[in-house]
């Protein structure tokens, strides 16, 4: 499966290297606001920096779990651990991670180069991204390191808004970081994952439902491609995604459990989606929770037979509070105090 959107993501840190200390402060003024970065003008020292920090990871898989009574693993749910989840979320170290390195090709007392192999001898995170920045006499060997796979994008420092060119990048290389990373991370589940997440379609809405929540967090919490994503203050928002095969089977345990007919019409036409939370809630839902626990739903524009619901933390009280978060905004904060 090729993704469009990573099972999970959450800010994390971009190295500046470059032993020209004028162009690491032109440059840090043009990143975005909210970017985590460390500059460094020589390159020994952002190489111990890595290494001392080589332990950081990103939040992994532990929060998932798999629908154990069900004994045909391809019909198997995923849900999430709230504990685990919520754990995770509760540490400010995952903004730590370091998943860029614009690096500066010629400097004296280190390469590129050599700083590349040292780094991969000594970090065995191979997910991490490399931008290089050339000057022209060395243009042809980043193309080599590009075609070999060592950089993952190059830029010359003559060319024109290079410094935007490189803030875009890096946006663009954190994205492909946790595309990797979840690609290895999540490969035991990707095969029961809805292919909504290769669905451009449901890119757009996911795209904008996160820019308008002011969302910087996602995790992935059901394999129909439901998410709980964290906005820059720690408040959580639940995105349910259903499809039409999973609206009739819940349709059809409602009235097994006398639902109001009515309320069992709409989950079937999609204006109303059941998010229960857990595996165990659900297996254990009473007739008064199906009030409780669906959500007002909508069509996903240009995907037959998807539907969506957002839905506030508050109104799913077995979520974490945002209380218990290490938020950006916080983490931000104090990086800038």
């Amino acid at each position: 499966m090729s993704l469009l959107i990573s099972p999970l993501f959450h800010p994390t840190t971009t190295l500046l290297i470059d032993d020209n200390k004028t162009f690491l402060k032109t440059l840090s003024l043009k990143l975005d606001e909210d970017a985590i970065y460390h500059s460094f003008s020589d390159p020994k020292e952002a190489l111990l920096y890595c290494t001392e920090n080589a332990k950081l990871t990103p939040i992994d898989d532990t929060y998932l779990m798999t629908d154990t009574e069900s004994p045909d693993p391809s019909e198997q749910n995923i849900t999430f651990r709230t504990a685990e989840l919520k754990t995770a979320l509760s540490k400010p170290e995952r903004f730590e991670v370091i998943s860029v390195i614009v690096l500066d090709f010629s400097m004296p007392t280190l390469t590129g180069v050599e700083f590349i192999d040292q780094l991969r001898a000594q970090v065995k995170n191979t997910f991490t991204k490399i931008i290089m920045v050339t000057g022209e006499a060395d243009h042809r060997l980043a193309v080599e390191l590009f075609n070999d796979r060592k950089i993952d994008k190059f830029f010359l420092k003559n060319e024109d808004a290079l410094e935007e060119k490189i803030n875009f990048a890096v946006h663009e290389m954190q994205k492909a970081y946790f595309l990797d990373l979840c690609t290895t991370l999540f490969s035991s589940i990707l095969e029961k994952i809805t292919p909504i997440l290769s669905d451009p379609d449901f890119e757009t809405v996911f795209t904008k439902i996160k820019a308008k929540l002011n969302c910087v967090e996602h995790y992935l919490c059901e394999n129909t491609g439901s998410f709980i994503l964290v906005d820059k203050a720690g408040e959580l928002t639940v995105l349910v995604v259903r499809t039409q095969e999973d609206l009739d089977l819940y349709a059809d345990l409602a009235q097994d459990q006398k639902v109001p007919e009515e309320l069992v019409k709409r989950i079937l036409n999609g204006s109303l989606l059941p998010f229960f939370a857990s595996f165990e809630k659900f297996i254990g839902s009473k007739r008064e929770d199906w009030i409780v626990h669906t959500h007002l739903g909508k069509k996903i524009p240009g995907r037959e037979g998807y539907y969506y619901a957002v839905i506030e933390s508050k109104k799913v009280p077995s979520l974490p509070g945002a209380e218990h978060i290490a938020s950006f905004e916080h983490y931000m904060k104090a990086v800038h105090a």
